[in-house]
């Protein structure tokens, strides 16, 4: 076993300056302090790269649990490796003095909070920022990995490649890996609440276990405050806060955003879906999220109404010319009265009536399941058509539809559906068995980081 000895002198950890040389980075600035730590703007002295510091407060270094959660971060972080998602270069731990310090890329923009604090964003900017969140979660999850704190203060925007809205997702401190992974680090057991309250989870505010499906109801408490101008649940005192997420639905959205926009229905139909409380009642995965999200982008804008300025314009030139040709007519001429012509008319056939051109006509499919919440796919185009419960209005054919439904947890099925009426499919999603081993039940506290 080795040893370390202190020397006196290194019992008081001197404070950090700007200037100050850490490692073989120097301290240029300081860009923000948090519960845990401090974050420098640092320079390498030989490379000159530019990086961000994430130091860890001297008091808290003795704390191993929280340089384990420290140590997470970085891990996890490397281990999704997602360009939506802040890398992290390096974690060292120095001994005398004793810092603990965490490298990563330096980005500049502002926090998606700081953003909410200056303006509205626009319908296309919920919509982009919500997918590149989503897809950054989606590779997470993919690799087992919860955020737990996903909010506005978490989501960082960058300029990128001419996107002035790139998305980095920050701070898997207190992100939990789920059962399977090959990480065994602080603060992964169940019963222990972590996280920022007003965009917990039910399950996440009751101390219960959670999973991807908490991940999605923050995104939708943060797609619902960016268009509201606030969360849907807001209160001083924790336990009434955690008692509202828990047990009453969300107000409903605005019709139109702070701005002025008319919120588009399919986009609050999600965040309507994110926001149910039981979790098998939302999408089920950030991938169908972020595929209903890129349908919400892409449906048409409604068309402006014609501009009364224009037809006052056009009605002004006919009533002009027809003034010059009054003008501009020959001055009257004597007449002579000419004999009489008789001209025979010709029989003139009239043309046959054009044939009404009616609309295709069209069918309404409604699909529901048991549970809802089950994504639908074309098995003609392989596109996704939405979540249940879901109207499509089709054309009418001879020809049947072929859908899948898959939902998280369910057997999936398939099934042909007639597109001669209007019809409603209603199917019961049989649950995949899984054998669960029995385990204590904890009551949950916050943890304050």
């Amino acid at each position: 076993m080795l040893s370390v000895v202190t020397p006196p002198e290194a019992d008081e950890t001197p404070a950090l300056q700007v200037g100050d040389a850490l490692g073989p980075y120097v301290l240029e600035n300081l860009i923000g302090e948090g519960t845990m730590g401090r974050v420098y703007q640092a320079r390498h002295q030989r490379l000159g790269r530019m990086v961000a510091l994430k130091v860890l407060h001297g008091h808290l270094i003795q704390d191993k649990g929280l340089v384990a959660r420290f140590l997470q971060e970085a891990r996890l972080v490397n281990q999704i490796n997602h360009p939506h998602i802040v890398e992290v270069h390096d974690f060292v731990e120095e001994l005398f003095p004793e810092r603990v310090y965490g490298v990563m890329e330096l980005l500049r923009g502002k926090t998606l909070a700081q953003l909410l604090a200056e303006r509205a964003p626009t319908i296309q900017e919920v919509c982009s920022i919500g997918k590149q969140i989503a897809d950054a979660l989606h590779a997470a999850h993919r690799v087992d990995v919860v955020h737990r704190d996903l909010k506005p203060d978490n989501i960082f925007l960058t300029s990128r490649e001419g996107q002035a809205d790139s998305v980095k997702v920050l701070d898997f401190g207190v992100a939990k890996l789920l059962q399977g992974g090959d990480l065994r680090v602080a603060d992964t057991q169940s019963g222990v609440m972590v996280g920022t309250p007003r965009y917990m989870a039910p399950e996440q505010a009751a101390g219960l276990e959670v999973d991807a499906r908490t991940d999605i109801y923050a995104l939708g408490t943060i797609l619902y405050e960016m268009l509201a101008g606030n969360p849907p649940f807001e209160s001083l005192v924790f336990g009434q806060l955690a008692s509202d997420i828990i047990t009453q639905p969300p107000p409903p959205l605005p019709a139109r955003t702070q701005a002025g926009e008319p919120i588009p229905r399919q986009l609050a139909e999600l965040i309507a879906a994110c926001l149910t409380k039981p979790p098998d009642g939302r999408p089920p995965s950030m991938a169908a999220v972020s595929a209903w999200l890129d349908r919400t982008q892409e449906a048409p804008l409604p068309r402006p109404a014609p501009s009364r300025g224009l037809l006052f314009v056009g009605v002004g030139v006919v009533a002009l010319a027809t003034i010059g040709f009054v003008v501009l007519r020959p001055s009257a001429q004597p007449q002579v009265t000419p004999p009489p012509v008789v001209v025979q008319q010709p029989v003139v056939t009239p043309p046959p009536p054009s044939p009404v051109v009616l609309a295709p006509a069209e069918v309404v499919l409604t699909l529901v399941t048991t549970p809802p919440g089950a994504t639908v796919f074309r098995l003609d185009t392989g596109a996704v058509a939405g979540l249940t419960p879901l109207s499509l209005r089709l054309p009418k054919t001879e020809a049947t539809l072929r859908l899948r439904f898959e939902r998280t947890g369910h057997q999936p099925l398939e099934r042909e559906a007639a597109l001669q009426s209007d019809q409603t499919l209603e199917l019961a999603l049989l649950p995949v068995v899984q054998k669960v081993k029995p385990r204590p039940v904890t009551d949950g506290v916050l943890d304050p980081f």
